[in-house]
């Protein structure tokens, strides 16, 4: 697998020593909102199967044009709409798709650090203008929240004066690690890239007018090389032992459609 260096990409190896000939080694394309939730996925499916599982990590955009330029995958977690056209690319099995769960923005402060109004729109608007500095993720690396909080400042009218005072990061849970920091002042991402991080606040979620709503979907590669080992690991991600880690970071439980 060939893996083009970026401040996007991280990796993550799960695996129990199975014998080679037993194992299979697959790859999950990842987006970065996961990757805490991931990371608790107890070891059980590992040792179970003896299959090796690798997680590759970086903004729902990276994870869409990792797949689109041909990197090997066997499961892929994004938001329906990209894994949508990863379904009509014929990259992903169509039918396939298993939502995971939901996220929720909010905001953040360094732990200790007076926690902002943030209830109303109004109240929103105020802390924000108030912040000496704000830090998210870049909308320019195809961040789900980055893209949606740029659009969120500009509808607000508050974009040009916070402008100056904006600091933009890779992923969202290294803006939070900002603020853990001190670096920033507040930081906006998912709840699920604030909760993770030691020496932060989750202040509370963004008012419901102006929430974005994210689902994670998990689908599985229409070229895996490994399909019967590829879908135990989409059921398990899917399954109840998964979903009460993904709680646990933040994410809800997605509504029937």
């Amino acid at each position: 697998m060939k893996i083009t260096p970026s401040g996007l990409l991280m990796l993550m190896t799960i695996g129990l020593g199975a014998p080679p000939a037993l194992a299979s080694d697959l790859v999950v394309l990842s987006a970065a909102a996961m990757k805490t939730a991931v990371a608790e996925v107890p070891a059980e499916f590992v040792a179970a199967t003896g299959d090796h599982v690798t997680f590759v990590f970086g903004t729902a955009g990276f994870i869409r044009d990792k797949a689109v330029g041909g990197e090997v995958f066997d499961v892929v977690i994004v938001p329906p709409a990209p894994l949508g056209d990863l379904v009509k690319r014929d990259l992903v099995v169509d039918g396939s798709m298993r939502r995971l769960g939901l996220v929720k923005l909010g905001a953040a402060v360094r732990s200790g650090a007076p926690h902002p109004d943030i209830s109303t729109e109004a109240a929103f608007k105020a802390a924000l203008l108030a912040a000496s500095s704000i830090g998210m993720a870049d909308p320019g690396t195809g961040a789900t929240s980055g893209i949606y909080l740029a659009k969120l400042l500009e509808q607000l009218g508050v974009m040009e004066t916070v402008r100056p005072h904006l600091k933009y990061y890779p992923e969202g849970q290294v803006a939070m690690e900002a603020a853990a920091r001190g670096e920033v002042a507040l930081g906006l991402g998912q709840v699920s890239e604030i909760l993770p991080v030691a020496g932060t606040d989750l202040v509370g979620t963004l008012p419901e007018a102006l929430q974005l709503r994210t689902i994670y979907a998990a689908g599985l590669a229409k070229g895996t090389r490994n399909p019967e080992a590829a879908r135990r690991l989409l059921d398990y991600l899917a399954g109840p032992k998964a979903g009460a880690a993904y709680r646990l970071q933040g994410f809800e439980v997605v509504p029937a459609p």
